[in-house]
């Protein structure tokens, strides 16, 4: 009776995930092999949707980078597990998808110099599907505040990037910076205070060591906005 039990069992195949089931590989009246040797005869294939995983690979350089960041109590906590990243598909313009790493590989391969690591995503209306390719960002560090002004207010000088300011005296001065990545048409920016006047406009006139008379950019839109409305009105 036992023997009978588990040979019925064995006629009922069920999944150990769920998913999205592919077209079947046998009819039915095919002849199938069973078992765990190599000669398994594949019935259907079941990926998973929802959540999905994105693996991608990332060089030496890149991941000494991040290991050396996290070091400094400043990244994200755990062996490169929880971080969040953004994802892009390779027809989209901006990193829109958010989610986290669940797993990094514990060897570098030694033949292409990369480590292997993976993602999930959330995925309910299943825009992803397994096979895509995309592009992913990682996260080095916890987001953290910084400053960012225009690209036209940065100028070069040989090999150092710098922008005007306006002291207290209203007078122009020049003060060098380091650049970041650029966010929403700004680039980040490190060697400016909170309260450093960056002249964006009429940088043509404006020169180190001379007076200017500075207009707040704030006020200047505020300006123009009303002398649209009273064109409007006329």
């Amino acid at each position: 009776m036992r023997q009978a039990k588990l040979d019925l069992e064995f006629t009922e195949l069920r999944a150990p995930v769920s998913g999205r089931i592919g077209d079947r590989r046998v009819s039915p009246g095919n002849l199938v092999t069973g078992g765990t040797t190599g000669g398994t005869t594949l019935l259907a294939t079941i990926t998973s949707i929802d959540p999905i995983r994105f693996e991608f690979t990332m060089d030496e350089t890149s991941y000494l980078h991040y290991t050396r960041l996290a070091g400094d109590g400043t990244a994200a906590t755990g062996r490169g597990t929880n971080m969040p990243v953004r994802l892009k598909l390779i027809d989209e313009p901006a990193f829109s998808h958010e989610g986290k790493t669940d797993f990094v590989d514990n060897a570098i391969d030694g033949a292409s110099g990369t480590i292997r690591a993976r993602a999930e995503f959330a995925n309910p209306d299943a825009t992803f599907t397994p096979g895509m390719f995309g592009r992913i960002q990682v996260a080095a560090r916890a987001p953290e505040e910084t400053l960012l002004v225009p690209d036209v207010a940065i100028g070069t000088e040989q090999v150092r990037k710098f922008v005007l300011v306006v002291d207290h005296e209203n007078v122009a001065r020049s003060k060098y910076v380091k650049l970041g990545q650029l966010v929403d048409g700004l680039r980040v920016v490190a060697g400016l205070g909170p309260d450093d006047r960056v002249i964006v406009n009429g940088l043509m006139r404006a020169r180190p060591g001379v007076k200017v008379t500075p207009l707040n950019a704030a006020d200047t839109a505020a300006s123009d906005a009303v002398a649209k409305t009273q064109t409007t009105a006329n």
